[in-house]
């Protein structure tokens, strides 16, 4: 019997049981595990003891959940049979819920069923069947009147919405399938996660509005160019700051770096003055540094109070450009800007560590593909981090292994605090609050057209309150992984296991989670004048690519499957082609006016129209029931490898609603895999 409960890595600690999970479950099935092994609690109990996992004792008591809400009336004494008939539908559940996760911290599971709880706590008190939990809209309101705050309110709403969710994609499952759900239930959820939002979740995974993004991203560029401009008079200061300090420590310094005594703070002023009072180029340095806006004033603490919100802009560019966790922003050693050589030429990448890839939470280091543009964010930085090594401390630290140094290592913390798990130095906190209050002040101010925008990717609802005309955006790191998968996913260039693979995902579930309704998010390119001349050129050679693709094609007399491919075929048999298929400059103004379109994807290629909210040729399986679609003879690699992918997915494990999909999944490309060789055999045959 697979554990429950096991000592393991947090996102592990709840694991799935194996086999498959009944409404009536044995009394004595064992449930959790002490460390070697031997049973701690069966079904049967009413507390389930998870202290295994933990120094402390640590337990989940189903009875307790229950009797610790306050009941519909106070005056009325439940039977025992009622509260045991409760008690054990909730354990039930729990054990399903496992299953349907995939395994889970016991932090996580233990905030599931506290928020179930009282839905089964109102049934109880209404006599109402258990079964009927995500059916009964009042029960809903039961759990707002009894939450002690709006955000604990809001937490357990969302909880509900991720278990009415799941429920919903598990009904080939007896447990999952017997549970009732209605309408009334699903809107007053919707209206009431409205008036008490999960603040947190919905500000960090929000889509950047396009005109936000690029202006946030136009913003850092111009201005890690210009701190590269000034490189000079910043190394000036630096060296002189240096001498400054070495006026200070002549004598014998201790056997680790360390800060100067307050003493030695004074007459570091002392000197510090002196130099800038001796050398023209050191005040001239200053003053072009608060001139052009690198420092905040025209002295020594303008320009070293300044430097971590250079390292923000920094973190922003690589975020953009690679989807990186915070965490994983703040493991890049100095040195973590590589080259990768391939066919195609040099591909940047950036090497760092993180916990999200091993199922027990084991940091790996491994790399994120990224563009050439976050080379002046690793310059600035590296220009950063040697000039405090240089002058924050009792002396300059040399011979140093730029793996253990931090890209963005903290200037005014160096050696003091916290060091950072991977070296032995301090790093910048990465705070987003920086970056809404003085860096990019100006291009957060949301517009109205940002407010439609994001509207009409949320479908209207679980916008933040907070987002008003003139206010700020709430940017935060988390949104920069979001915006990439979307505009990524929208681009159709880019496919679901590269994205997986970029953000770090465990689960293919997160990274089509992240890259939902990408369909509706806005081109990049934009709309302003100042972006016209750019979309012309890019729909000038975008008309022209397709406009080749789609006349080879023609020209190629290959066989053609796939409900788009079949009609093309039928029409030129027929000789029945548009009129503009008579040449290829017609066929390119076709493009241009929207009347066609021809991409290529894994598969083959794709006619639609309209953005694929598919991801369009993100896995071939997309493409199999899709009546845009164009399947050629090559397909059948392309499909093979996508069944292989969810075989190998399927393998891991994972939430059932996953587990599902991907049999769902390899049922359909076997069957058109069949009749995709019985075409590719004919026409073999006819050449």
């Amino acid at each position: 019997m697979t554990r429950l409960v096991m000592r393991n890595s947090l996102v592990e600690e709840a694991t799935p049981l194996s086999g498959v999970l009944g409404n009536t479950l044995p009394s004595d099935l064992p449930v959790t595990f002490s460390k070697n092994g031997s049973t701690l609690s069966i079904f049967s109990d009413d507390i389930w003891d998870y202290s295994a996992i933990s120094r402390a004792n640590r337990v989940l008591d189903f009875r307790r959940k229950l009797d610790l809400i306050k009941p519909i009336n106070t005056e009325y004494k439940l039977s025992d049979e009622s509260m045991n008939n409760a008690v054990l539908f909730l354990k039930t559940l729990t054990l399903h819920w496992i299953n349907a996760v995939g395994g889970c911290s016991m932090s996580k599971l233990n905030g599931d069923i506290r928020a179930v709880s009282y839905l089964v706590r109102y049934c109880l008190d209404t006599n109402t069947p258990f079964k009927n939990i995500l059916s009964v809209p009042d029960a809903i309101d039961f759990l707002v009147l009894r939450g002690s705050t709006d955000k604990q309110v809001g937490l357990m709403l969302g909880k509900i919405q991720r278990l009415l969710e799941a429920a919903s994609t598990l009904l080939g499952t007896v447990f999952w399938s017997e549970l009732n759900r209605s309408k009334a239930f699903s809107e007053r959820l919707r209206r009431l996660r409205r008036q008490f939002p999960e603040t947190t979740d919905t500000v960090q995974t929000l889509l950047i509005p396009s005109e936000i993004y690029q202006g946030i991203l136009r913003n850092t560029l111009e201005n890690l160019d210009l701190f590269i401009q000034h490189e000079d008079s910043i190394k000036t200061l630096f060296r002189s700051r240096e001498i400054a300090r070495d006026m200070v420590v002549r004598g014998p310094l201790p056997e680790l770096p360390a800060y100067l005594s307050r003493r030695q703070q004074r007459l570091l002023k002392y000197y510090w003055d002196k130099e800038v009072g001796e050398k023209w180029q050191v005040s001239l340095a200053l003053k072009e540094l608060a001139e052009s806006g690198i420092s905040k004033s025209e002295n020594w603490g303008g320009l070293a109070s300044n430097l971590h919100r250079w390292q923000m802009r920094c973190a922003i560019l690589i975020s953009a450009f690679t989807g990186m966790r915070v965490s994983e922003l703040k493991a890049i050693p100095l040195n973590g800007l590589r080259y990768i050589s391939t066919e195609s030429g040099e591909i940047p990448v950036v090497w760092s560590t993180t916990s999200k890839l091993e199922p027990n939470g084991v940091p790996r280091f491994t790399k994120w593909v990224t563009g050439d543009v976050v080379e002046k964010a690793f310059n600035v930085c590296r220009i950063i981090a040697e000039g405090v090594l240089a002058w924050s401390m009792d002396r300059k630290i040399v011979d140093v292994n730029q793996d253990d140094i931090p890209l963005f290592i903290s200037a005014e913390n160096a050696i003091k605090g916290k060091p950072h798990p991977h070296f032995s130095y301090t790093t910048n906190a990465l705070s987003s609050k920086n970056v809404n209050s003085s860096i990019c002040a100006k291009e957060l101010e949301i517009s109205s057209f940002d407010l439609d925008e994001i509207s009409w990717f949320l479908y209207g609802e679980d916008i933040p309150k907070d987002l008003r005309v003139g206010g700020s955006w709430p940017l935060q790191f988390h949104q920069f992984r979001r915006s990439m998968a979307v505009y990524a996913a929208a681009s159709g260039m880019v496919s679901y296991p590269v994205l997986k693979a970029q953000l770090k995902h465990m689960s293919m579930v997160m990274t089509v989670y992240y890259s939902d309704s990408n369909s509706r998010a806005k081109n990049l390119l934009g709309d302003d004048t100042s972006a016209l001349a750019m979309r012309a050129e890019w729909d000038e050679a975008k008309a022209h690519f397709e406009s080749d693709e789609i006349h080879q094609l023609l020209e190629s007399n290959l066989p053609l499957t796939g409900s788009a491919g079949k009609k093309l075929k039928i029409l030129q048999a027929r000789n029945q082609l548009p009129t503009f298929f008579e040449s290829r400059q017609a066929t390119k103004l076709a493009v241009k006016k929207g009347k066609i379109r021809y991409r290529t994807t894994m598969v083959g290629g794709c006619m639609s129209l309209k953005p694929c909210n598919k991801g369009a040729g993100v896995l071939a399986s997309a493409c199999v029931s899709c009546e845009n679609a164009v399947f050629l003879p090559g397909s059948r690699v392309a499909l093979e490898q996508t069944k292989e992918f969810y075989q190998v997915e399927l393998a891991k494990g994972g939430p059932l609603r996953a587990r599902l999909e991907y049999q769902e999944n390899i049922r359909n490309i076997e069957v058109f895999l069949q009749n995709l060789v019985e075409i590719q055999d004919t026409y073999n045959e006819s050449q």
